[in-house]
């Protein structure tokens, strides 16, 4: 995946999940905060706080001189690991706070358990899934499955308050242009929107 990610996903930053990394070394964390009453609250907090890398540097140095930690085959590759999974060191990216995977690793396990078998890709059953659509014109399920949920739920508000207004058509060129100049579309009886008219920036896989 380390080597996949960059050649697939140029522009992407590749982070290690936190909670993996806490739930790789439980065992032996247990140890040690059995063996040092105050280790567990000090470790914690010196991963959770927001510290710059200098500072988050100079705090683990702190801690490994207190409980004389700097041999500890845990903490020397915890330490190894630190520029891809500590926050310290993410500050100029925007991650909206997430460290961990956790939530869709929890949302897998309960699918994977309860609903399809676990040699079954997630993506393929969620894309096999049947589209609700909220009309009946024929082009809903197209703008279902293209766009996002909130884009998806924008054209259908407008597709309600476009029925106020006036539409000029042009069927042999394919133009059809609202009243309020809000959307342009095509009648309620095309079962599809033709590629022009999609906006593809909008779309569940812009990329493609």
């Amino acid at each position: 995946m380390a080597l996949a990610i960059p050649d697939a996903f140029g522009n992407t930053v590749h982070k290690l999940c936190h909670w993996h990394i806490m739930k790789k070394y439980r065992e032996h964390l247990a140890y040690l905060y059995n063996l040092h009453e105050d280790l567990k609250d000090e470790f914690t907090a010196i991963l959770n706080r927001p510290l710059m890398p200098t500072k988050f540097e100079a705090t683990w140095k702190a801690l490994m001189d207190k409980y004389n930690l700097h041999d500890d085959a845990t903490m020397v590759a915890m330490w190894n690991e630190r520029e891809r999974w500590i926050s310290a060191y993410f500050k100029e990216i925007f991650c909206a706070k997430m460290m961990s995977t956790q939530r869709s690793e929890r949302m897998n396990y309960v699918l994977k358990k309860n609903f399809i078998s676990e040699i079954q890709n997630l993506h393929r059953f969620v894309s096999q899934k049947e589209q609700n659509t909220l009309t009946f014109y024929g082009f809903d399920t197209q703008m279902a499955k293209l766009y996002s949920r909130a884009v998806y739920s924008e054209i259908i508000k407008r597709l309600k308050l476009s029925t106020l207004f006036t539409v000029v058509a042009d069927p042999v060129g394919k133009i059809f242009d609202w009243e309020c100049k809000l959307w342009t579309t095509q009648t309620i009886k095309a079962d599809s929107v033709p590629e022009k008219y999609i906006l593809r920036r909008y779309t569940k896989r812009p990329n493609i």
